[in-house]
């Protein structure tokens, strides 16, 4: 991961010979220089950092943090940095955490950051938390501004901040500085902001330094000074340091950071798809084969479970961590939430490290959640891909899934269960990330699935409004259209596949009951219906009925052409594929994004669905005979395949890309090309109101 040129890491060491090493190494993956200034430490602090490419001031006596902060900060400013990094060496502060910093600091180039322990608060002394909440009010009353862990020393101080105000301290003022620098911080108009950072206490950590009687005494004299000062209309400003100590050093000569224009570059354009399921993945895989490499650089970050089914990715990919496909698809059927917090902390902590490295110019996710947080700590245009099932501008018919309340009491009983009880299950789901949010600073999403599923600066709907139509939708939300792909994967019987009767491409995906296959090869044998069956990946028990065919991976649009009938889970991703050829769709969902897809397709009149806890033989063979003995579903299909246009997704994708990159654009390649031409089409479908949508059906 690329280091940090422009920050400066100020360690203040005093006998941290057990901690000193590890933190400094870790601090050293995030920027590329760090300072460690020993304040006459005792033990063996100094010989342990030997070996590490750091910067060594040392005091010959104990002068305290303040002066150990002071003497890392004037030496920072002499060498030009752009911005200060101060944690403490004793293995409280997570070097992890700096990217947040960093990330909030180019959001806000002007503010003091500081890393607030908002997270496993639990782990904290009761009563240091109740001194820690003392304090916050306090000096937020001094200062004039909200301040949340006034007590963290782990912060990030921009340097013009630090000049302007020129910060001299008591060499005696001790942990009374940071406060003291909070206060004049804020009733100076600089901004003071927040991330959320872990709190870290135990055992293998020496005692802190902070003495609690002495230093809260301290900190309380100085802000009832501050409070009185103004009171009495004085400046109460910061005490003037002593001969002893060195006043500030100014930058030499010519070092002053210069405003230069930024080199012309192609935008830089990072996709993040959430890997529980091959269809984000592939999604995501798919637009960035939309985008001319001569005009953007890409970047693809995703699991690498799926990387082998895509050989020709024009990007560069960064694998980041996704929860078990599986683990999530228990999760759905048991009720469980989607996502633990701590999962979705490590989420964005994963997001923020690569957003600080690539720096994008526009982000796009596909179901990765944690982005409704980091995009919009690291300041990056977020555009999000979803379906318009999901919308809260959406007329959604909830069927209850299968769940273990479908399987005791069966559908019926479970519909009306499932009807009481989805809103408090949803406001459950919803809790990790709303509460991510908070930490980070962010205002809650509410308690509904579909906002949180749809957040971001740009909302893409990979839908055609005829089969999925909204409302009202405010003027971020837009239909993208479907996002048509197929793995790069052929088995070697394809261009010699015989020519029979009739034929099913039958997909259950990586999401879907595999279980179920042989059940509806058998339903199709029964009828003398061929089959091309993909399986995910996953084997078939038992022997194959006459003229199937089967291979882990098909190309799923060729197949969906070459069939008459598309059996699969119900997904956006299969059903486009089979309405792209204009074909019926068997849809067997299993979970609640399935039924809702299948519900607006069998309300279309282009397919129908079978319920994946109670398929029989017996209603896959009916099914099966009314959807291709019956033109209306056909005749459906092909109406809806006069909407679906991979092209006209594309134009429509670079379009919203273009309106968000705006005028960051500096590439010459890039500013030669015309923006993508979007016909009256292409804006009925992105932007018609949906009275208008709703007229039409």
């Amino acid at each position: 991961m690329a280091r940090d040129k422009d920050a400066i890491a100020i360690i203040p060491a005093y006998n941290e010979a057990g901690t000193i090493h590890r933190v400094v190494s870790r601090t050293l993956h995030y920027v590329e220089r760090v300072v460690v200034v020993d304040d006459g430490s005792t033990d063996l602090t100094l010989s342990s950092l030997r070996e590490l490419p750091v910067t060594i001031l040392r005091h010959a006596q104990n002068l305290g943090k303040a002066a150990a902060l002071r003497r890392g900060m004037q030496y920072a400013v002499a060498q030009g940095a752009g911005a200060i990094i101060t944690l403490d060496g004793d293995g409280q502060h997570d070097p992890a955490d700096i990217p947040a910093l960093l990330a909030m600091h180019r959001r806000d180039p002007a503010a003091i950051v500081v890393a607030a322990r908002r997270r496993h608060r639990h782990a904290i002394p009761r009563l240091r938390v109740l001194a820690q909440r003392i304090a916050d009010f306090w000096i937020s009353l001094a200062a004039g501004c909200a301040i949340e862990d006034s007590q963290s020393g782990f912060r990030l101080y921009p340097i013009s901040a630090w000049t302007a105000a020129g910060w001299p301290c008591d060499s005696a003022s001790g942990f009374v500085f940071e406060s003291e620098v909070l206060i004049e911080a804020g009733r100076s108009g600089i901004p003071i902001r927040s991330v959320s950072i872990s709190a870290i206490y135990g055992r293998h950590l020496r005692q802190s330094h902070f003495q609690s009687g002495r230093d809260i005494a301290a900190i309380t004299r100085m802000v009832a000074g501050k409070l009185l000062a103004a009171w009495l209309g004085t400046s109460g400003g910061l005490r003037r340091l002593p001969r002893t100590i060195a006043p500030a050093v100014p930058c030499p000569s010519g070092t002053e950071p210069r405003q230069a224009l930024p080199p012309a570059r192609k935008p830089r354009i990072l996709f993040m798809a959430e890997a529980v399921t091959l269809a984000h993945v592939a999604r995501a895989v798919a637009l960035t084969r939309s985008l001319d490499p001569d005009c953007y650089e890409v970047h693809l970050a995703c699991d690498r479970r799926y990387h082998h089914l895509f050989k020709s990715v024009r990007a560069a990919v960064h694998p980041i961590r996704t929860i078990g496909g599986q683990q999530f698809q228990d999760r759905l059927r048991l009720g469980d939430p989607l996502y633990r917090t701590e999962e979705l902390h490590r989420y964005v902590e994963d997001d923020l490290r690569l957003l600080t490295q690539l720096r994008p110019d526009a982000v796009v996710g596909d179901f990765r959640l944690s982005l409704s947080v980091s995009a919009r700590v690291a300041a990056v245009p977020y555009l999000t891909v979803t379906n318009a099932h999901w919308s809260p501008f959406a007329r959604q018919h909830f069927v209850v899934p299968e769940l273990a309340i479908t399987d005791r009491f069966g559908p019926r009983i479970g519909q009306v269960l499932f009807t009481v009880m989805r809103p408090f299950v949803f406001a459950q789901q919803a809790y990790a990330l709303n509460r991510v949010r908070r930490d980070y600073g962010l205002p809650a999403l509410g308690y509904n699935l579909p906002h949180q599923f749809t957040d971001a600066d740009v909302t893409l709907y990979a839908d055609v409004p005829e089969l999925v139509p909204t409302f009202d939708r405010p003027p971020h939300h837009h239909y993208l259209g479907p996002v048509l792909w197929s793995p790069d994967s052929i088995p070697p019987w394809w261009d010699s596949l015989p020519i029979v009767g009739r034929m099913a491409y039958v997909t259950l995906g990586t999401s879907g009951r595999a279980d179920l296959l042989p059940l509806i090869l058998a339903a199709l044998a029964q009828l003398g219906i061929g089959a091309l069956v993909s399986t995910a990946g996953r084997s078939i028990p038992g022997p194959l009925p006459p003229h199937t065919q089967v291979a882990h991976y098909l190309p799923g649009q060729a197949a969906a052409a070459r069939a008459d009938l598309v059996i699969c889970n119900g997904g956006s991703a299969t059903v486009y594929q089979a309405l792209a050829a204009g074909k019926p769709v068997l849809g067997i969902p299993n979970n609640l994004d399935q039924y809702l897809m299948m519900d607006h397709v069998r309300r279309s009149g282009a397919g129908d669905y079978l319920r994946a806890g109670t398929l029989s033989r017996t209603a896959v063979t009916t099914l099966c005979g009314r959807l291709l003995d019956n033109p209306a579903f056909r005749t459906q299909a092909i109406r809806l395949q006069a909407t679906i246009d991979p092209n006209r997704t594309a134009r429509a994708f670079q379009h919203h890309l273009r309106s968000v990159l705006g005028t960051h654009m500096t590439h010459p390649a890039l500013s030669q090309v015309r923006a993508p031409k979007v016909s009256a089409f292409d804006v009925a479908h992105g932007n018609r109101s949906s009275s208008n949508q709703a007229s039409r059906r």
